[in-house]
């Protein structure tokens, strides 16, 4: 058995609170991790800082602006396909942004959170975002 040594892959996740509801999409078929739910995020490029990462990610998959204003959470997770280091950015819409995600993304109450099906290194996030007061 051969052991991996390759550093983990760095993402930054986009967590877009807006009037007490969270941007939530789902995992297409042919993405790694499909059909589960997740944040606007992905990985990071070659010396992108991840609230940077975060905020194109949004940027692309959502349409929307969004400015990272906290990292809330950080994890190394072991998935089967891969290590991932992800951070955590509490995000807001800009002020020029509209607040219409493209799909598969939509905006889904914090008490929705926990009822979905996030991937495994999410669930101290979803924890944390539950005990939360609204911003």
């Amino acid at each position: 058995m051969t052991i991996d040594t390759r550093p983990p892959t760095r993402i930054g996740v986009a967590i877009v609170e807006h009037r007490g509801r969270y941007l939530v999409g789902v995992r297409q078929p042919t993405q790694t991790l499909a059909g589960k739910a997740e944040f606007p995020g992905g990985k990071c490029l070659p010396e992108e800082f991840p609230a940077d990462c975060a905020v194109r990610e949004c940027r692309e998959e959502t349409s929307l602006e969004v400015i990272a204003r906290e990292m809330i959470y950080a994890i190394e997770h072991q998935y089967s396909h891969d290590v991932v280091a992800i951070e955590f950015w509490l995000c807001e819409l800009s002020a020029e942004s509209s607040s219409e995600p493209l799909s598969p993304f939509a905006w889904k109450s914090r008490e929705l959170l926990s009822t979905l099906d996030f991937p495994a290194a999410n669930d101290p996030v979803i924890a944390l975002l539950l005990k939360m007061e609204s911003a």
